[in-house]
């Protein structure tokens, strides 16, 4: 018998084979659905104590799935220099200095900022060393640039972390002046080496940064994410921050850990440890090794297989060989770990592909690797991945970021970006994210980007590249069962039917009737994880409602 019972809607289950037309209720009985049907049938099944919630024509659909996101990092950044839409490096520089002001913060301490967008600016030139000083020269400054693949740090800040002209790291670039001198400018390994030098969090604060992104991603009816949170501390620590609020109940979305192990001394230290791609629970599971292959198409440094159109000689920033991937990949599948691989430009992903390949044809598992953003692939590489079953994971506010850029970085390479019809007919595995905090966290706003291809003002009329539009059933199953199949859970959840997961999302209108354009209209009214109300719109405050992240509306 039921505790909880939806009736009187409009459900897409997502089923294949349920007759939806018939559908208007479903019945939850503690983390599990019990039944969906008619109201009469359904309601049949009320104790004496469950709650009914009449939807009112509302529309239910399986709690939405995040298939590429950084969930820790969001947290963190609740609390670190915002610096989305400043517009120039001025303006940044008072965004920092006023940070200092109003949070009184001691000098000496570390401070990160995030968010900006060069691109934005009057002249769209990289703040420099100078513009970090500015900020202060009392205080260690980090500021990133939105994509997370470039940043900027002032004098105080290389000198604590030890970088200096001469400091070198494969796959990363330290940028310097014509005269051999820093610039502050960090790229893609040499970044990431950067921030290993700053102090971590511990745990306690680990806990409540995960906590915060819960509440963000619960008011959009998420209720899973695939998650790469090495950037916010050892993972030994992320890992018992995790498990600790697992047991205390206070977990509220479902995590899928992807890990960080960019050489094959790292991979080994961590398959040492016994942990493998599955291991765990429905709250918290072990998911795939991650790995970077490029950088970001708006910094320059995805990896191309030729030159920028824009910037002559350059092709970006490859951070492996072939031979260097193929090892890393190798080893974890044959330990039975499953990959996937951040790959923008078109260089990187065929990378990636000739890997996977490599890895199939010496070890046979179906480990359902796949190919994180997948922004640029030309037909013969979409035709592999097909073949060998490579996933995708993609990123549809992407489309709004990178439309502006896309022609003068790629010229006549621009048509094979986003193709997400064409992945999805040639049959390659797909799911659906924000690699948020880069994009909004909003599953509502994905879809009507993956259906539209706009963003309702400065894209073209009628969509950028419109054969590559998705149909809203689609880009809604990318969001549901998509991250499920990628994550081996596709028996598990992603469908709304007896014995999955009662992982639910109410929306304020049926998001399959309602014209495409008028989608990102659409609310999410209530969020249940596990037959749990985690998040109900009655009011913000009900919600736990944070501050909102880049594109949130």
């Amino acid at each position: 018998m039921a505790d909880l019972i939806f009736y009187n809607g409009i459900i897409h289950t997502m089923a294949e084979d349920a007759a939806e037309t018939k559908v208007s209720a479903a019945a939850v009985s503690g983390n599990l659905i019990e039944a969906v049907g008619g109201d009469e049938e359904i309601l049949k099944l009320a104790e004496e104590q469950c709650r009914m919630v009449d939807l009112r024509g509302k529309c239910l659909v399986p709690g939405f799935q995040d298939s590429h996101c950084h969930l820790l990092l969001t947290g963190l950044g609740f609390r670190n220099l915002d610096l989305r839409g400043v517009r120039s490096a001025e303006e940044l520089i008072e965004a920092g200095r006023a940070y200092i002001r109003e949070h009184r913060i001691p000098e000496g301490t570390w401070i990160l900022g995030e968010g900006f967008d060069h691109n934005l600016f009057p002249d769209p030139v990289l703040p420099d060393i100078r513009v970090a000083d500015a900020i202060s020269t009392c205080h260690s400054i980090l500021i990133q640039r939105v994509c997370g693949h470039v940043g900027t740090a002032n004098t105080m800040a290389f000198s604590m972390a030890g970088f200096d002209a001469h400091t070198r790291f494969p796959g990363g670039v330290i940028d310097l002046d014509e005269r051999g001198e820093i610039t502050g400018v960090l790229r893609e390994a040499a970044l990431d080496q950067f921030k290993m030098r700053i102090p971590k969090p511990d745990i306690p604060t680990l806990k409540e940064a995960i906590t915060d992104a819960a509440r963000h991603v619960n008011q959009y009816g998420v209720t899973s994410v695939h998650t790469d949170d090495l950037e916010g501390g050892s993972l030994e620590n992320i890992i018992r921050a995790y498990r600790e609020l697992e047991r205390e109940g206070r977990l509220n979305v479902r995590i899928w850990e992807e890990v960080q192990a960019a050489r094959p001394e790292v991979l080994q230290a961590f398959l040492d440890r016994g942990l493998r791609t599955g291991d765990g629970s429905d709250s918290f599971k072990i998911g795939n090794i991650k790995l970077i292959l490029d950088g970001s198409l708006g910094a320059r440094t995805a990896g191309l297989r030729a030159d920028y159109s824009d910037d002559p000689g350059n092709r970006g920033i490859f951070v492996y060989t072939q031979p260097e991937l193929d090892e890393v990949v190798l080893a974890a599948h044959k330990a039975g770990m499953q990959v996937a691989c951040h790959a923008i430009g078109d260089g990187a992903v065929a990378q990636s592909v000739a890997a996977f390949e490599k890895a199939y044809r010496l070890d046979g598992k179906d480990l359902r690797n796949r190919v994180v953003h997948c922004q640029f692939a030309d037909e013969e590489l979409i035709r592999r991945m097909a073949k060998s079953r490579i996933g995708a994971d993609i990123q549809p506010g992407f489309v709004i970021s990178d439309y502006p850029l896309a022609a003068s970085r790629m010229g006549e390479r621009e048509k094979w970006g986003y193709r997400w019809k064409s992945l999805l007919e040639a049959g390659v595995p797909m799911g659906a994210g924000s690699d948020g905090p880069v994009e909004s966290y909003n599953p509502i706003l994905g879809i009507y980007h993956g259906v539209n291809r706009t963003d309702g003002e400065t894209l073209p009329e009628g969509g950028w590249h419109p054969e590559e539009k998705l149909t809203v059933r689609e880009a809604l199953y990318l969001y549901t069962g998509g991250g499920s199949y990628l994550s081996f859970e596709e028996d598990r959840k992603g469908q709304i039917r007896s014995g999955f997961l009662a992982d639910l999302a109410v929306l304020s209108e049926d998001i399959l009737g309602v014209p495409p354009e008028r989608i990102r209209d659409i609310k999410v009214e209530m969020t249940v994880l596990g037959g749990k109300v985690v998040c109900e719109r009655a009011s913000e405050k009900d919600c736990g409602i944070r501050k909102a992240v880049k594109g949130d509306e």
